[in-house]
């Protein structure tokens, strides 16, 4: 049990938290540009439908068994 909550908050949360805080300090002083925004705006604004995603995918495959044996509690 203690091994899907883990699981489930290291999809959830920690991949999400270490990919935004953990590569900010590397690409701050980049020039780089996509699409005519700097690479730190970029990758913020992209973590936000993939922080989205991440949380999705650790509902379904680690959280959705207890919602569903619940029943009309």
């Amino acid at each position: 049990m203690i091994s899907r909550q883990f699981a489930s908050v290291l999809v959830g949360l920690l991949i999400p938290f270490v990919a935004v805080l953990g590569v900010i300090p590397f690409i701050s002083k980049s020039d780089i540009t996509i699409m005519g925004f700097p690479i730190l705006y970029f990758w913020v604004f992209l973590w936000f439908p993939l922080t989205t995603i991440c949380l999705s995918i650790s509902w379904h495959f680690f959280d959705r068994h207890v919602y569903e044996e619940g029943g009309d509690e």
